[in-house]
């Protein structure tokens, strides 16, 4: 897989729906992200792990009418991730990204999923 790439999607009920997909692919450097489409989703979560590492990795946002490049970081959301962790994420955006802004050591993965509910 690689950055971006969708993991699953479904739906929970006839009008409730979800989205996941790989925020960060086993990153060993730092990466800029890549720019997935948040429109019609309501709530965000990201599950970071740094595979026994220490990395930096960020949430970022855009509401640009237009892709925004992969090298533009827009807006940061909540605060560097430095640990294992889940992150949700509760603001409606329309573009969304995790970038590794950091790195020292470990396999970096950042799992999302996007939700309706």
């Amino acid at each position: 897989m690689a950055d971006g790439d969708r993991i699953d999607e479904g739906r929970y009920s006839s009008d409730q729906y979800y989205y996941a997909w790989k925020g960060t692919d086993t990153a060993v450097a730092t990466t800029n992200g890549v720019w997935v489409d948040a429109r019609g989703f309501k709530r965000f979560s990201v599950h970071v792990t740094l595979g026994g590492g220490a990395a930096t990795v960020q949430i970022r946002g855009s509401n640009a009418v237009a892709i925004p490049a992969n090298s533009a970081h827009e807006v940061q959301i909540g605060a560097d991730i430095t640990a294992d962790g889940i992150t949700n994420v509760d603001v409606p955006l329309r573009w969304i990204k995790t970038r590794v802004s950091a790195y020292t050591s470990g396999t970096i993965n950042a799992n999302c999923i996007k939700t309706t509910a």
